[in-house]
């Protein structure tokens, strides 16, 4: 139910915007972090990927998903006013994952371009 309530929420939202020509547009600081060399037995690591709402109507991130198990995402729920900041939070979890990796983030929001990639890289150093 709050599903439904959600997508009716987002079609009220965009139908005034998409008969104005109005849109969203999501603008990273950086869409690649390297983490470098990360302990395994050193715990969970974290990045904040900063972005600006660059359009001129409210920016709302619909879903955050990842490649992997062991990297999740923390995002904005409410919606990003045009000209506002927001920050999605990516936590690694290095734990059984020794060796080089490279993950991939897909940031889907109603901006103009639908799908954003992120992306962290970096070196587990392995448990002695």
């Amino acid at each position: 139910m709050k599903r439904i309530i959600y997508i009716i929420t987002l079609l009220l939202l965009f139908i005034p915007q998409c008969m104005r020509g109005e849109s969203a547009k999501i603008t990273f600081d950086n869409s690649l972090h390297n983490f470098e060399a990360v302990a395994e037995e050193g715990g969970c690591v974290t990045h904040n990927f900063t972005f600006t709402n660059t359009g001129d109507s409210p920016l709302i991130i619909m879903d955050v998903s990842t490649n992997c198990g062991c990297t999740t995402a923390q995002y904005p729920q409410a919606p990003i006013a045009a000209g506002n900041q927001g920050t999605i939070v990516i936590t690694f979890d290095p734990k059984g994952n020794p060796g080089e990796f490279a993950k991939e983030i897909i940031v889907k929001s109603n901006a103009s371009k639908r799908r954003t990639k992120l992306r962290i890289k970096g070196y587990v150093i392995p448990q002695q």
